[in-house]
């Protein structure tokens, strides 16, 4: 066997094994951090009564209604716990909000609002993307509720108006928001392939 050969063959041997650490921490890293967002998160998700246009823009009304209507104490809470107890506490306050919208809207439908653990697919949002798995959430059941549903994040308040809310720690922002950037030793190993022959390569000898 040639040395350019044997050089070749531990360059691929050192870049498969980079590349199997790589993956394996990253997916790590997504489930910790994944999970670790779904803890942090209170969700809110609105199932309309239907899919017509009426029931969809009265979806829409009690969603603009309720959101009103939520505390400051839910968004600007310190911890997710905080929050799931200030939006419990609201519950009766956000129930009004609902069926007041529904009133005015001379809507014979009745708004059901629960705190309550629910399985979320992945979502993405457009500004922002959230993983999937059993979040606490507000759900607002109108009438039937077999119409398309309205999801969104009140804690931290991402579909509050105006506000600036982020999460606690940069791994779950980098996950949500898409500011992870993966720096490894496959780019190293790549970069140094694309060295200039005769180069001595970090762990093997030159030539």
């Amino acid at each position: 066997m040639t040395k350019h050969t044997r050089r070749v063959l531990e360059l691929g041997v050192g870049l498969a094994l980079a590349l199997a650490i790589v993956l394996t921490v990253g997916a790590d890293w997504h489930q910790r951090t994944a999970a670790q967002v779904r803890a942090d998160t209170l969700r809110l998700h609105i199932l309309a009564n239907s899919d017509t246009l009426d029931d969809q823009l009265l979806k829409l009304q009690v969603r603009d209604a309720v959101l009103a209507a939520l505390p400051p104490a839910v968004t600007k809470a310190a911890t997710p716990d905080e929050a799931a107890a200030a939006l419990q506490y609201a519950l009766p306050a956000l129930q009004q909000a609902a069926d007041t919208a529904l009133h005015r809207a001379h809507s014979p439908q009745a708004a059901r609002l629960r705190l309550e653990q629910w399985d979320f697919a992945a979502r993405d949002y457009g500004s922002f993307t959230l993983p999937g798995g059993a979040y606490t959430a507000l759900r607002i059941e109108l009438g039937e509720a077999r119409g398309r549903n309205w999801f969104c994040v009140l804690y931290p308040a991402l579909c509050v108006s105006g506000s600036t809310a982020a999460y606690p720690t940069a791994d779950e922002n980098a996950l949500v928001f898409g500011r992870f950037e993966v720096r490894c030793a496959v780019a190293d190993f790549i970069g140094r392939l694309a060295s200039p022959a005769g180069e001595a390569v970090s762990g093997l000898p030159a030539d």
